[in-house]
């Protein structure tokens, strides 16, 4: 993939705000490594969305990422074969923090590339399910529900994501749908009022 099409592919050049926005060629180089994953997951019919600092980069809120977090409701058989020829190592061992069904990293890419099937993180409640829901497509890619990483990243202490999100939720309003998917998880008290006392966007409304 050239420099240009990868800009094509991200929408960078195809006028409105982010026309002006360049890319290193290093986050250029990262694009290209996720698309050639997303390709094959896209071809195989697999439904997926980028999480993590890649939904943040979609939504223009970082122009930088370490690595991709593909996230995905579908069977482990059904990404082993979309991915059939790569080598992929499961982790292994049961986390304090996650309770995900199963977490797939990709051999012998750069940047890093996991997908994790069945996100799930543990509170004090109980084991919290976030579902793979989408956000749209933003800057090319099919970037994760900015509500549901809302809820991760406090999950998981980074509150300074949490924050930018929480932040551009309240900017821009937030899925009703979703709100309600996630009022249902075992989530903190305190996290489970924030989410509820953002605003929500019209049905009829562009998503941001």
């Amino acid at each position: 993939m050239t420099e240009k099409s990868v800009q094509e592919h991200t929408g960078l050049n195809r006028g409105g705000e982010q026309s002006s926005i360049s890319l290193s060629q290093e986050m250029q180089e990262k694009l290209k490594t996720l698309h050639s994953i997303s390709k094959r997951l896209e071809q195989a019919g697999v439904d997926y969305v980028v999480g993590g600092s890649g939904t943040l980069f979609g939504l223009g809120l970082v122009e930088s990422v370490r690595d991709w977090d593909l996230m995905t409701d579908a069977s482990e058989a059904e990404i082993r074969q979309a991915l059939h020829g790569l080598a992929l190592t499961a982790e292994q061992g049961v986390s304090e923090l996650y309770g995900s069904k199963h977490k797939l990293k990709i051999e012998g890419l750069e940047p890093e590339v996991e997908v994790i099937i069945g996100f799930a993180i543990r509170s004090a409640q109980g084991l919290c399910q976030l579902p793979a829901y989408t956000g749209g497509v933003r800057r090319g890619l099919r970037i994760a529900s900015p509500e549901v990483w809302f809820a991760a990243y406090a999950l998981m202490g980074r509150t300074e994501k949490a924050a930018q999100l929480e932040a551009y939720l309240q900017k821009h309003g937030a899925d009703a749908d979703v709100l309600a998917s996630l009022s249902k998880e075992p989530l903190p008290e305190e996290l489970a009022q924030r989410l509820v006392n953002l605003p929500h966007r019209a049905a009829s409304e562009k998503p941001f």
